[in-house]
C-alpha cells in the first residue's frame, strides 16, 4: 500500500512538473489548468497556494494510482501484457476532464477549443498512463 502511495506521489510530481515547465517555456496553461479549482463551491472561494492546489493534485495522483492498483487490475478482466491498455482506460477521463475544467475555468488558463493546450493535455496524461503498470 505504501508503495502505491509513493508511486502515485512521484508520477503526479512529474506530470504536475513537466506541466508547469511547458507552461512557463511555451505559454500553454495546462498547469495553471491542471490545479485550478476556482469554479468548485466553497474550495474555489478560498485563496489557497500553490504548494496546497499542488498537494491536492497529488491526492488526486494517487487516487487514480490506488484505483488501478486496488481496483481495476483485480478485476482480471484483462491479461498482464493489457496492464498498459488498463492504465489508458484508468486515465481517459482524466485527459477529457479538460473540457469542463477549461470551460468552467473563472481564470485566465486556457480555451476548450485550444487544440495545442489539449494536446499538450493529452500527451502528458498518456505518458503519466504509460508509466503506471511500469512502475507497478
Amino acid at each position: 500500500m505504501y508503495k502505491v502511495g509513493v508511486i502515485g506521489l512521484i508520477n503526479g510530481s512529474m506530470l504536475g512538473l513537466v506541466m508547469k515547465w511547458v507552461e512557463m517555456s511555451w505559454g500553454i496553461k495546462v498547469y495553471t489548468l491542471l490545479l485550478n479549482v476556482d469554479f468548485l463551491p466553497v474550495i474555489g472561494t478560498v485563496p489557497w497556494s500553490e504548494g496546497f492546489l499542488f498537494f491536492f493534485h497529488l491526492l488526486f495522483s494517487v487516487a487514480v494510482t490506488f484505483s488501478y492498483v486496488h481496483i481495476v487490475i483485480p478485476l482480471k478482466i484483462f491479461k498482464d501484457w493489457n496492464k498498459y491498455l488498463l492504465a489508458f482506460l484508468t486515465i481517459i477521463p482524466a485527459v477529457f476532464l479538460y473540457f469542463p475544467l477549461s470551460a468552467w475555468s473563472l481564470t485566465e488558463a486556457v480555451l476548450p477549443t485550444d487544440t495545442k493546450a489539449f494536446s499538450v493535455w493529452a500527451s502528458l496524461h498518456l505518458i503519466y498512463a504509460l508509466s503506471l503498470p511500469k512502475a507497478i
